[in-house]
């Protein structure tokens, strides 16, 4: 006890400490300082006072900027005097006043006495049960929304107006504290005590035991259902992102339903999998769904969308999260919490009549916006045309290497010719000048908006309906979830359905049986791109069109073909070119996941210090992937077979990828516990357990 007292006091010392030197919340008087100010001003702004004072005190001003904005008709002449001296002349008839705290002035308006409402000075001093003094106390007037804060010797000063008496102290992991005063009391002395309840209040699960936040040994966090409350979020990932100290959750894309990559302190391990382990009611998930060879797939499109996470189970039904964040994590599951540990309690019914809570949420985003500064088609011709008479045109007359800027250069360089053919496509025939000048005249008319072709305003809702009660007897908890996720991308979507179920019994008041009933269906439809979408909206030329006038798809000439002519790598392309409105139409990339999850649980107290629990859970997962790339698409030129064909043949093909996997998971668990008080201080838990787990895997791809 004598430890934790004297860790959060250090603790919150330290803390109130650095609040004190960033908000400058002190609430000391302005006291003598001894540096000399030299002014003259006649009728000027205050703002304008108060900087040349910062300049010549080095004193910075803290105030709000509407009391200050509008003041003015400041005039002074003083030489050699004293900064108090300077601030008491400037802001006479101003209404405010000033403090002064760690080289800070704090202005605030000053009591209006004209009101008829009276103020008394109240000072004070707060400190510890060690009679150490406190920094960073609130100090409030009970009843109004006026307060100061301890200074860095838990002093204060504040002003009392007539008809209030209680003044309520808190400070972070000590009571909240209440003095009410006499009517002609003007010092207060306080003495704050621990507020040890709130660490027995907080209770962790690891998965096998449950204790409070104060008993754990380990490095723990726990974000309880307040966090999630009033919150909209699709997937857990969202739900713990920013809420976490040592945890980095990044989204892998902006796809929907695609699991985040999470770290717990860090990553551990080179080659290994730094995935956190995920445990749900005491059962840990069993989701390592193997993926086919990225070798056999160029392109990188397989889709293993639900491979990692949870992404099956609602946010709606977890009552809180527990993380485990360092070794004592794996000293209960193992290797497998070398990336550390996420337990999910999720709700249960509580004793009460039958309550139904139903919530809808319905949400739009908007398509991103081209940026305004982007030129379009004739502002953009005309600037290629430039930089080719300024830097290539003497060039390419003499043979000699000249730069090819846009399809203004591939046209005077005679890389693009009649037809729509590239210089490397069999007879290809150059356009004359005349030809030129009028397929740039052409391209001129049109802007293309490529962000409007690509991208679209989504619209997506959620739906969640719950039914909980029960009596002494038997409780029970059933919900059902869904969530339509459509991104902005054109042609991406996710889909979500869940039933959840939880029935707890209590047949004698030693023994308890819980059990529970999931089920999730997950689908994800996307496209197999191989650009970023972003990336090529912003970069690609407002002159390129999507379509051909007679609805056909138009090539883009410049997007992959100018890295090849300014001597990169060479741009092999399908024959008929590269179209990304083809890639979205003619490609399709689909996942189905469907999981079930049963868990039965027993809990037997045999004593008041031995308590039998046992666990049976089985568990189901189907995960199905069909990527289909169309004959002409650069997708499934990409996944051509190299057994086949030379790297550079541009023979087209169709492709059709097929991926099954099945994910069947058994698990059995015994534990015993003994727990034990000694001399009513010393706190002994010991727990035997005996496990038994059988995962099979069945795969099977085309």
């Amino acid at each position: 006890m004598m430890v934790e007292k004297f860790f959060f006091r250090k603790f919150n010392k330290c803390c109130a400490f650095l609040m004190l030197l960033l908000f400058a919340s002190g609430t000391l008087w302005a006291g003598h300082s001894p540096e000399k100010i030299t002014m003259k001003v006649t009728n000027e702004k205050l703002v304008k006072v108060l900087e040349e004072i910062k300049k010549q005190s080095g004193y910075n001003f803290v105030y709000n900027e509407k009391f200050v904005k509008d003041l003015g008709g400041i005039t002074v002449d003083v030489k050699e005097v004293s900064l108090d001296s300077v601030m008491k002349e400037v802001l006479e008839g101003t209404g405010l006043r000033y403090r002064i705290q760690d080289r800070i002035i704090l202005l605030e308006r000053a009591p209006q006495e004209s009101s008829g409402q009276k103020f008394k000075v109240i000072r004070g001093n707060v400190k510890d049960e060690e009679g150490a003094p406190l920094p960073g106390v609130t100090v409030m007037i009970k009843g109004t929304t006026m307060g100061v804060s301890t200074d860095a010797a838990g002093n204060f000063v504040l002003d009392m107006p007539d008809g209030y008496q209680v003044l309520q102290f808190s400070f972070i992991g000590m009571e909240t504290q209440e003095v009410k005063l006499g009517g002609t009391d003007t010092q207060v002395n306080v003495v704050l005590k621990m507020a040890v309840g709130q660490l027995d209040e907080v209770i962790v699960s690891t998965g096998y035991t449950q204790t409070t936040q104060k008993r754990t040994t380990g490095s723990v966090a726990v974000v309880g259902r307040e966090v999630f409350e009033n919150k909209v979020p699709t997937s857990i990932d969202q739900l713990l992102q920013g809420q976490v100290a040592g945890v980095s959750i990044v989204a892998k894309s902006g796809r929907p339903g695609e699991s985040a990559k999470i770290r717990i302190r860090g990553t551990n391990t080179l080659t290994g999998d730094a995935e956190p382990l995920w445990v749900i009611d005491g059962v840990p998930l069993q989701r390592n769904i193997p993926s086919i060879e990225k070798g056999r797939i160029k392109a990188g499109d397989f889709n293993d969308i639900f491979a990692n996470g949870i992404a099956g189970i609602n946010p709606n039904d977890i009552e809180n999260i527990t993380i485990l964040k360092d070794a004592s994590a794996a000293a209960i599951y193992g290797s497998r919490a070398a990336g550390g540990v996420i337990v999910i309690t999720t709700k249960r019914g509580k004793v009460g009549k039958m309550a139904v809570n139903y919530s809808a949420n319905f949400s739009m985003v908007m398509k991103p916006q081209r940026d305004g500064d982007l030129m379009n088609s004739k502002q953009k011709l005309a600037w290629e045309q430039e930089l080719w008479d300024e830097f290539s045109a003497d060039g390419f007359t003499n043979g000699s290497y000249y730069p090819v800027v846009g399809i203004v250069g591939m046209l005077r360089a005679n890389k693009l010719g009649k037809d729509g053919k590239v210089w490397t496509d069999e007879g290809f025939e150059p356009m004359s000048a005349a030809e030129q000048d009028a397929y740039i005249a052409d391209l001129s008319k049109t802007t293309t908006n490529w962000f409007d072709e690509l991208f679209r305003t989504a619209f997506s809702m959620n739906h969640y309906l719950s039914l909980s009660g029960g009596t002494d007897v038997a409780t029970y908890y059933v919900s059902f979830g869904y969530s339509k996720d459509n991104g902005i991308l054109k042609k991406v979507s996710y889909d979500r359905y869940s039933l959840s179920t939880k029935v707890k019994l209590n047949p004698h008041e030693r023994v308890s049986v819980d059990l529970g009933v999931d089920f999730s269906q997950q689908k994800s439809d996307g496209s197999s791109l191989n650009v970023n979408p972003f990336q090529y909206a912003y970069f690609a030329n407002p002159y390129e069109k999507p379509y051909n006038e007679d609805g056909s798809y138009r090539p883009d000439y410049t997007y992959y073909n100018l890295n090849q002519i300014n001597g990169g790598r060479e741009a092999i392309l399908p024959a008929n070119g590269y179209n990304i409105m083809r890639e979205i139409n003619e490609t399709s990339s689909v996942a189905d996941d469907y999981a079930a999850n049963l868990m039965l649980s027993l809990n037997y107290i045999i004593s008041s210090k031995f308590r039998f629990s046992g666990l049976l859970s089985y568990s189901f997962i189907n995960n199905k992937s069909d990527n289909i790339n169309g004959i002409d698409t650069y997708a499934a030129f990409k996944d051509k077979p190299s057994e086949l064909d030379d790297w550079n043949s541009r023979r087209t093909y169709g492709s059709i990828t097929q991926s099954s996997a099945n994910n069947t998971n058994y698990s059995a668990r015994g534990q015993l516990n003994y727990s034990d008080i000694f001399n009513s201080i010393h706190r002994l838990q010991v727990f035997y357990r005996r496990n038994s787990f059988r995962i099979v895997l069945c795969f099977r791809g085309l």
